[in-house]
């Protein structure tokens, strides 16, 4: 698994357990757990998009007029 996906994940999770717990900055704990939910998806869009990545260079590949292929 990605390095970066699993420290979000680690930081959210340590974040929640800090929430559950009762800890007094709840303002600061809520911008904390929603800017390490973004830099997850952000991450997760990346890591998906190089692997589709490959697939459609190889599906490309066959075209005759040699121009990539749209949506």
């Amino acid at each position: 698994m990605n390095p970066d996906i699993e420290l979000c994940r680690r930081e959210i999770a340590e974040i929640e357990d800090l929430i559950g717990a009762g800890h007094p900055d709840l303002q600061g704990l809520y911008l904390a757990l929603s800017d390490w939910c973004a830099e997850l998806r952000l991450i997760e869009k990346e890591t998906d998009h190089q692997t589709r990545k490959p697939a459609a260079a190889e599906a490309g590949a066959g075209r005759r007029d040699g121009g990539e292929a749209t949506c």
